[in-house]
Formats: structure tokens, C-alpha cells, sequence
């Protein structure tokens, strides 16, 4: 009488070995992320950034504040905005109001998140401004 030999199921395995592969793809991905560096403000690191004396150019100002939310500042006038969208038009009409100022200085709360500098950022790119000056503040705007 012959023994018939088990066969070992390879589906289980297979499962397992991709539910494995997929969890380390989406982790190894989380570490591709880049930071943006910049320099503490009381650090004796030298600054990248170009000082245009205030009576070359006037400049508009922008805050970051904690909550997202974004306000735009000129000699004569500010205007508070919420998004990324209505801070690009709203950069890009200042652009076309300015246009002798080429520099804008964008202020961040210390407490804001990542995300609503890179908005500001971009959205300072966007509009067309070729540098921008970024100085960290401790405390809310009034």
C-alpha cells in the first residue's frame, strides 16, 4: 500500500510574503521625504538671501499664522486670506498694484504648520516673485 504524500500549500506563504513587501514599500517611502532647512534666526549661520534696502524697493509682507490662515500686508493696506488659491491671486494683483516691489517677506509663526509655509512658498513662486525673505516669529500677529 503506497502513502500519498502531503503537499505543502504555498498560498498562505504568498499572501503573507506580499502583505510584507507592500508594508515595507509605503514605509520605506515615508523616510523619501525632504525637510526644508533654514537657519534659526540667532544661529551665526550666513544667510543665502539678498537685503534690498527699503528705499530701493517697497515690499509686501505676509504672515503665517498658526491657523493657516494667511494676511498680506502692504504700506497702505492688508487683506486676510484663507488658502492657497486665494493667496496666489491675491499675490499675483499685489504684483500688478507693487510693481516696484520685488521682495516679499514672509513671517511664519513658530507654531505653524509645515504646510502653510510651503504654501506660502509656492504661492510666492507662483506669482511671480523671484525672492522672498523668512524670518520665524514667537508670538501671534495683532
Amino acid at each position: 500500500m503506497r502513502r500519498i504524500e502531503s503537499e505543502l500549500d504555498m498560498t498562505p506563504m504568498v499572501d503573507v510574503t506580499f502583505l510584507l513587501l507592500i508594508f515595507f514599500m509605503v514605509t520605506a517611502s515615508f523616510s523619501l521625504q525632504r525637510a526644508l532647512e533654514t537657519p534659526h534666526p540667532n544661529s551665526d549661520l550666513a544667510s543665502n538671501t539678498v537685503v534690498i534696502p527699503e528705499t530701493l524697493a517697497e515690499s509686501l509682507r505676509l504672515h503665517v499664522a498658526q491657523d493657516g490662515s494667511f494676511l498680506l500686508m502692504a504700506d497702505d493696506w492688508q487683506k486676510e486670506l484663507v488658502g492657497k488659491q486665494s493667496l496666489v491671486s491675491e499675490l499675483v494683483s499685489a504684483k500688478r498694484i507693487e510693481p516696484n516691489s520685488v521682495e516679499l517677506k514672509i513671517q511664519v509663526e513658530s507654531e505653524a504648520r509645515l504646510q502653510s509655509l510651503v504654501d506660502a512658498m509656492d504661492a510666492a513662486t507662483i506669482a511671480g516673485f523671484d525672492r522672498y525673505q523668512l524670518t520665524e516669529t514667537d508670538a501671534e500677529f495683532i
